[in-house]
């Protein structure tokens, strides 16, 4: 089977995480961003694979993701430059506001969201996938979450 050709557009995936959390809190929130940034550009995930056996299985993303942590203060200015305008054409963005933890309804979720201003909201997670140079601009100097 021929390989399919992937926009380039996205070649770079991070996740940055709020440097406070628990790993178990930090593992949920760093799943949902991944998932929204997959549900958005579905031809960067979830491609077909079948093993020598027959095994049906979806692939992981076939972009690297890096897990990195931020202090509040480096969080709220990268959220700042976001919301400024600093999402480039192409990028994609997925926001996981402290609100969120609370809420377990997607109609609920989409109503709060719509009535935040998210420059000015608690950010516990920020997911972007997009041009390596744009996203290593955004989160270039981050450490690793480890």
């Amino acid at each position: 089977m021929p390989e399919e050709k992937v926009s380039s557009v996205l070649d770079k995936v991070v996740i940055v995480l709020s440097a406070g959390l628990m790993p178990g809190p930090a593992a949920n929130i760093a799943s949902c961003i991944a998932a929204g940034l997959a549900a958005s550009s579905a031809n960067q995930t979830g491609r077909s694979l079948v093993d020598a056996t027959g095994l049906k299985s979806v692939a992981p993303s076939h972009l690297p993701i890096a897990i990195l942590r931020a202090e509040s203060v480096a969080m709220s200015t990268l959220m700042k430059q976001l919301a400024g305008g600093a999402v480039m054409d192409g990028g994609i963005l997925s926001l996981f506001p402290a609100y969120a933890q609370a809420i377990h309804e997607w109609g609920e979720y989409r109503h709060r969201h719509s009535q935040s201003a998210h420059a000015d909201e608690l950010m516990l997670g920020i997911g972007l996938a997009g041009p390596k140079r744009w996203v290593n601009r955004m989160t270039g100097s981050l450490p690793l979450w480890c």
